[in-house]
């Protein structure tokens, strides 16, 4: 396992980061603590959960199983997202965070997170005032970190901004979506955080399983795969006739070179030397050593070249929208 520096700070994470998404979900407790302790055996000091990952039970999960080994990992989770009925029971208020980090902070038993996450963007309340908060949360010692999620570039540069003027906690790193076909922060939110040395830990590396390969048709997916259970992310941002076409592309290709397309899908991304992290979101067991292969992936420029005849740098399957005179930089190789 390579650790690499969040963004311009001093602290180091492993390449992947273990995404606890299905934790107390579809993921009982016993097969979440077992894949807890696998990622730690191999290496992985970084955890990604959310207050919001199944009504806060993945955060009760996370935290029994790194109890006995707290100060070695880094723990990042997330508020901004309703975790109650009320008026002001979310966004990213100074009240709501407060209280959002407060809860996250019991349910994980610890007194501080190393990186915590505004979940996404709430247009609603002034930047500032959101920016402040969580200023005060790392003054207070309760938070190390601070950063964002599912931002857009300029909204993270108009971020930073406040935060220089104000002399404010600068976010430390982002986690965009990010995947073979869906390259769209290669325009603009990569080349930012390259040059402003923000950290990006990137989820979906897999599309939220198209690019394992096993959608090979669309309108007809496996019994209890996520788009059979109408999973709504999916057809926001995954789920495309395109997506699939590509996968399959790729399933051949792989099948040459003597790889499976899951973890050759996570090379491309960890190939990408802009990224510090790639979350994996496993399920069970047998999907986390998957991912695990993907850190044995050789990758070659022969890999980039085809990903690149099957989607073009910045775009998305199925949608070409790039002009060829503003070449795109976010590969950073």
């Amino acid at each position: 396992m390579d650790y690499r520096l969040l963004g311009r700070t001093g602290i180091r994470v492993s390449e992947i980061c273990l995404g606890t998404m299905m934790f107390g979900g579809r993921t009982d407790e016993a097969d979440s603590q077992a894949i807890i302790a696998r990622a730690i055996d191999a290496g992985v000091n970084f955890l990604d959960t959310a207050d919001i990952y199944n009504a806060g039970a993945s955060e009760e999960i996370v935290g029994r199983g790194i109890a006995a080994c707290r100060d070695r990992v880094i723990l990042a989770t997330k508020g901004r997202n309703a975790m109650g009925e009320g008026p002001n029971d979310s966004g990213t208020s100074r009240g709501y965070l407060m209280r959002a980090l407060d809860a996250s902070l019991k349910r994980m038993g610890t007194d501080y997170v190393d990186v915590y996450y505004v979940h996404s963007p709430d247009y609603d309340t002034p930047l500032d005032e959101t920016l402040r908060a969580l200023d005060d949360m790392v003054r207070s010692g309760r938070v190390r970190y601070v950063a964002c999620s599912n931002y857009r570039g300029w909204y993270l540069a108009k971020a930073l901004s406040i935060s220089s003027q104000h002399e404010l906690e600068r976010f430390a790193c982002v986690q965009p979506l990010y995947n073979i076909v869906n390259r769209d922060i290669e325009v603009d939110l990569l080349p930012l955080c390259q040059d402003q040395q923000i950290g990006v830990v990137s989820y979906s590396g897999l599309a939220r399983g198209i690019l394992t390969g096993k959608y090979t048709k669309f309108g007809e997916y496996p019994e209890g795969s996520r788009a059979s259970l109408n999973d709504p992310r999916m057809t926001q941002a995954e789920l495309r006739e395109a997506s699939i076409a590509v996968s399959q592309r790729l399933v051949g290709y792989c099948q040459e070179r003597g790889t499976v397309c899951s973890q050759f899908s996570l090379a491309w991304c960890l190939a990408n030397p802009i990224l510090t992290s790639v979350i994996v979101g496993p399920r069970t067991m047998e999907q986390f050593e998957d991912n695990l292969g993907c850190l044995d992936v050789e990758w070659t420029d022969a890999d980039e070249e085809l990903v690149d005849s099957l989607v073009p740098p910045g775009e998305h399957s199925g949608f070409g929208f790039q002009d060829s005179a503003y070449p795109v930089t976010g590969r950073g190789r």
